[in-house]
């Protein structure tokens, strides 16, 4: 099978499009490299990489009969979404739906989105369902939201399948602890690999489902090769299932980096985070059968003991 990654050369795209590799499929990567790099990429002869903004890409753009699109290209950063809203809204809301209409022109079956729990707000009750009321906070909530509602009604109209993903916290290799899209766990590694104290915007009891990039990796792929009807719909929570506090994550860490013995950093929490965080993974489980591989524990010694090649396909993971 042929598949397009937007955001393929970033960090979750790129594991994304080895997993597709190993698995014999084709990849087209689009990807304008803002956030993205083609070193993330592997070399290989199913592969090919379009350097374009997907909101700007034509149907001539691509040859071959494609059978799938995951879109993850976007400005994946709630901080970011309330400082430069019209560039997070073109990014986020825009380009989904250019995919939208890439999907029509190119006659794609299936296109496969990359939400957020960012879409819940401030749950109410714990885990999280995808039945249980949404209410964003923040501008890249409502922006991620609003793309699943407008997948959702042309792939109705269209006659494509559509699989939303609520991505809750991801980590791993390729996350840039520099970038300010990037994860909490990434920027507490970098902290204690360079002897520098943690900051924790909060108090530190808030929660979070954390998920190993790799787990994402395989249930994006099942979400593209999963049968579903023409035309259907399908939201799915994507986590491990498990909800962990700050400050028991900088514990974990701590059993890591045991020479880090600096105080943790109390700032004011920032707008638009919220409390807490714990998926419900059971439609993912039931009807893409998927199943988390790597615990949070397993996940961070790998991703700490070696950062640099921790993708390295046919890696077991230690459960």
């Amino acid at each position: 099978m042929h598949f397009i990654v937007t955001g393929g050369a970033g960090f979750i795209g790129s594991h994304l499009t080895e997993q597709l590799l190993s698995d014999g499929h084709y990849v087209t990567v689009v990807d304008n490299l803002s956030t993205g790099s083609l070193q993330n990429l592997p070399e290989h002869p199913h592969l090919k990489v379009l350097i374009k903004d997907i909101s700007k890409c034509q149907p001539q753009d691509f040859n071959e009969q494609i059978d799938g699109l995951a879109h993850l290209a976007a400005t994946p950063s709630v901080t970011q979404s309330w400082l430069q809203p019209l560039k997070a809204h073109h990014n986020n809301l825009s380009a989904t739906i250019a995919v939208i209409q890439l999907c029509q022109s190119l006659n794609i079956p299936r296109l496969v989105f990359a939400s957020s729990a960012a879409v819940y707000g401030n749950p109410t009750q714990l885990p999280i369902s995808e039945n249980q009321q949404t209410y964003p906070i923040s501008p890249y909530g409502l922006q991620k939201l609003v793309c699943e509602q407008y997948a959702k009604l042309f792939a109705k109209q269209l006659g494509f399948s559509f699989v939303g993903l609520r991505l809750f916290n991801v980590f791993g290799p390729r996350q840039q602890p520099n970038s300010p899209y990037s994860g909490v766990i990434s920027i507490f590694v970098n902290a204690m690999q360079q002897g520098l104290p943690i900051t924790i915007y909060g108090d530190g009891t808030q929660t979070r489902d954390f998920i190993y990039v790799k787990d994402v990796a395989n249930g994006f792929t099942k979400a593209l090769t999963t049968h579903l009807k023409s035309g259907s719909s399908l939201i799915c929570n994507l986590g491990n299932g498990k909800n962990t506090s700050l400050v028991e994550l900088v514990d974990i860490l701590k059993t890591c980096f045991p020479k880090h013995q600096l105080a943790t950093n109390f700032m004011p929490a920032r707008p638009g985070d919220i409390q807490h965080s714990q998926a419900d993974i059971s439609n993912a489980s039931s009807i893409l059968n998927f199943k988390p591989q790597w615990s949070l524990k397993s996940g961070l010694e790998f991703f700490v003991e070696v950062p640099t090649i921790a993708a390295v396909a046919g890696h077991l993971p230690r459960l």
